[in-house]
């Protein structure tokens, strides 16, 4: 769907803008902030929305509510619908990052929602390369296929892909700038059908096409940084594959060997999320960014419910900088601890870890857990955006399907890290 986002001076001005429009009031009392009262209330609006303005409103987060609130999937070959959306009274300065935001997000959720069968691996890098000439071509997009792979010893990645007839890759993205760099991963997994250990649940099977969502936002992510924030060296490293059963399929208690020689025993394929972002977390330590960050859809996101993604990490200063971010930006996330002690729910005998637990449940803990050694000494943070990224079911103002999350989590916190 095609949104712009404009201003008026007034609202007879607004009017005469759209067609139909729908003048809406978003609740400043909702008890989930201004962006969830925004998108509450352009989610019933059928055509083009008219907002006046409350003069101590956040505009930016009226626009990308509004914006995300009317959002709707393009479906191929069906004539794409536009909307405007209208903020009477508003600053062009906030409006137009707004317009950067929600186009992001408008992106992630529409790849996100895309069926397996028209975004694999290699059509998602398509749309990546596209996305980036068309918005921020400062960005600098590659593309690793699985010799690239095999010569930087992306061996999770590899064996993740290894039962799919669409190849495994890596989209790698950098912006250009001085001083440190803030390093990014995201689980790219077009479809994840658990592999060897083939997903029983037929209601999760139908929306694995969704196990990519956490690449899309980190792409997306630095995408729009590069506009709203040019010089600020980022550098983004994202996995991709199809997780499918096939004769070249992983197997449980195989071994892979990631980037710098640690290696890993596959107790579960179906935990193959984290297989691969161990690939990119190692790989990513050894240039040395000042902070590495991670995004997968791996688990429940800690258990904290639809309304959060959790993390994990070995900086509280950096778990803190981001949380506050998404809370700032009306996408929350939850710091989580880790403790020394479940390491040893990982141990191996014939690789350094396992993937997962045998005799206990699998959880956001645990996978951070393993994913913690392949950041080495670079402050590290893990984001699980699993039980957020695509909803089963209507929450908490959002309709069943993609939400884009923690993408505005991560502008706000990169609109202000340290360069």
């Amino acid at each position: 769907m095609a949104t712009t986002i404009d201003s008026a001076p007034d609202l007879a001005a607004a009017r005469a803008a759209t067609t139909d429009a729908t003048v809406v009031r978003p609740d400043p009392s909702h008890p989930s902030g201004t962006f969830a009262a925004a998108l509450a209330a352009a989610g019933s609006c059928g055509g083009d929305v008219i907002v006046e303005l409350d003069p101590a409103a956040d505009t930016e987060l009226i626009a990308t509510g509004l914006a995300a609130g009317v959002w709707r999937y393009a479906r191929p070959g069906v004539p794409e619908l536009s909307r405007s959306l209208v903020l009477v009274g508003a600053a062009e300065a906030p409006l137009a990052r707004a317009r950067v935001i929600a186009r992001a997000e408008a992106w992630v959720r529409q790849l996100v929602e895309t069926p397996a069968n028209l975004l694999g691996p290699r059509a998602f890098a398509d749309e990546v390369r596209r996305f980036a000439s068309e918005h921020s071509p400062a960005v600098v997009v590659a593309v690793w296929d699985a010799e690239d792979l095999a010569a930087q010893g992306f061996g999770g990645t590899l064996g993740v892909g290894g039962g799919s007839a669409q190849p495994p890759l890596v989209i790698e993205l950098r912006t250009p700038g001085d001083g440190p760099v803030t390093a990014l991963a995201g689980k790219g997994i077009t479809f994840d059908s658990g592999g060897i250990d083939l997903k029983r649940d037929q209601g999760e099977l139908a929306w694995m096409k969704t196990d990519m969502a956490a690449a899309a936002s980190v792409a997306a992510a630095v995408i729009a940084i590069a506009t709203l924030r040019p010089g600020l060296p980022l550098h983004a490293i994202l996995p991709v594959a199809e997780n499918m059963p096939g004769p070249a399929a992983l197997r449980p208690g195989d071994v892979v060997a990631h980037p710098a020689g640690r290696t890993t025993e596959v107790v579960d394929t179906d935990c193959e999320g984290r297989l691969v972002l161990a690939d990119a977390l190692a790989w990513l330590a050894a240039t040395g960014p000042a902070r590495l960050v991670d995004v997968g859809t791996l688990t429940d996101s800690g258990g904290v419910g639809t309304a959060y993604w959790g993390c994990w990490g070995t900086s509280p200063a950096l778990a803190a900088e981001v949380t506050a971010a998404g809370g700032a930006a009306g996408d929350p996330g939850w710091a989580l601890p880790l403790h020394p002690s479940y390491d040893a729910l990982l141990s191996s005998r014939v690789a350094d870890s396992a993937n997962a637990p045998t005799d206990a449940p699998d959880t956001g803990q645990v996978a951070a857990t393993y994913l913690r050694p392949f950041a080495g000494d670079v402050p590290w943070l893990h984001i699980d955006n699993g039980s957020g990224a695509w909803l089963e079911r209507d929450a908490g103002g959002w309709p069943a399907g993609p939400t884009g999350t923690p993408l505005r989590a991560l502008i706000r916190w990169l609109s202000i890290v340290d360069s």
